[in-house]
């Protein structure tokens, strides 16, 4: 095995992707000192995006003050690559940021200071990535960090996911976006429209700390806003796909501003130039931190899988707890899976215990699929 790629979304809360691969390339330089190991921090959009195109798309780092979802001072990082820019949404407005957690206050305003940030550096396409937010704000907090003005009884004021149904107006002539003439692409491989039952609030608040009343409230409140804004700017929201993503971001994204909604992990790839480094590859190790029935809807472990068919290049998944029948990804096209959640863990023992586990298991695999390899190798060649 002379070229191994690993190319996992990061287990949240235990290992970053860079850290993931890392662990792999530590053991694998032990067991074959000659291999080369490529790490590809990959996101689907949420968190990791921006450490992910600076390592290997070619951006630089951009580091500024910008402020958390409950608008205090934070420092965060965005990407620059000549007049391109990426921004990752969870920097500003992400779930770990939010503490206590409740999107009926917190606002992805900081977000927008990152776009604002973007443009003011001559940057005219800013790709954002959605995901990993803590915020049901509807994207308002953005609009109103790019210069849109929302009005409640004739005053201005900082909608939130509370507050939502207390829009009576918007001003969008002095939004900063359409007069730097920038292009907004958004990044999400989620597919929720904005309301309703696989909606933004029913399919995500929970997690953000809300309970079943704040749920349906904001549910009710971002229907209602959405109608307005289609009456407001002729437009058509309600049915779109993927405008749920980070708190129903997409309903000021798309409505004011038009942006375009792209898949984030095939961006990604693309910038990493993925096809190209799975032509000399040998295996892929991909994987996020659970692996289950979504996992084969467009995540990031089927999106790499399908890469890697197209290459005839084998795929190992990796995961810390698998929700599903370990048949079903071989069936699906994985050559094999590692979970690293023991029977006897907890899930905080898990997480704990996860780089330890990794590394146990990818050495155990390797020794267990090694000899084989090397001796088909060796058969082909002589043939």
């Amino acid at each position: 095995m002379k070229k191994i790629i690993v190319a996992a979304d990061s287990f949240k809360g235990c290992m970053s992707s860079s850290e993931i691969g890392a662990h792999i390339q530590t053991v694998t330089h032990e067991l074959l000192p000659a291999a080369e190991v490529t790490v590809l921090p990959i996101s689907d959009g949420g968190e990791g995006l921006v450490e992910a195109v600076v390592k290997n798309g070619g951006f630089l780092r951009q580091e500024g003050m910008f402020c958390d979802p409950l608008r205090q001072p934070w420092s965060a990082v965005w990407a620059r690559k000549g007049s391109e820019a990426v921004v990752e949404l969870a920097q500003c407005s992400g779930l770990g940021l939010c503490q206590p957690r409740n999107p009926a206050l917190a606002s992805t305003y900081g977000t927008g200071l990152q776009i604002k940030a973007a443009l003011n550096a001559g940057c005219k396409t800013i790709y954002l990535g959605l995901g990993g937010s803590g915020t049901h704000d509807g994207g308002c907090g953005i609009a109103a960090a790019l210069g849109v003005r929302f009005f409640h009884q004739g005053k201005t004021f900082l909608p939130t996911g509370l507050t939502l149904d207390q829009i009576e107006a918007i001003d969008v002539s002095g939004c900063e976006l359409r007069n730097f003439g920038a292009q907004l692409i958004c990044l999400c491989d989620v597919t929720n429209p904005l309301f309703g039952s696989t909606g933004a609030a029913r399919v995500f608040a929970r997690q953000k700390g809300a309970d079943e009343r704040l749920i349906g409230q904001l549910d009710r409140s971002t229907e209602a806003l959405t109608r307005k804004v289609e009456a407001w700017q002729a437009c058509s929201l309600a049915n779109l796909p993927g405008l749920g993503a980070a708190g129903a971001c997409g309903l000021m994204l798309k409505g004011l501003f038009n942006c375009e909604i792209r898949s984030g992990l095939k961006q990604l790839l693309q910038w990493m130039r993925l096809d190209e480094q799975l032509a000399e590859a040998d295996l892929i190790v991909t994987g996020e931190g659970r692996i289950d029935a979504q996992s084969l809807q467009g995540k990031v472990p089927l999106g790499i899988l399908r890469h890697a068919q197209q290459a005839n290049v084998p795929v190992l998944a990796v995961c810390g707890q698998l929700g599903m029948a370990k048949t079903t990804l071989l069936e699906a096209g994985f050559c094999d899976v590692l979970v690293l959640q023991q029977p006897s863990m907890s899930e905080q023992e898990s997480i704990l215990h996860a780089p330890q586990r990794l590394q146990e298991e990818w050495r155990h695999w390797l020794k267990q699929n090694l000899p084989r390899q090397e001796l088909a190798e060796k058969s082909v060649s002589v043939s």
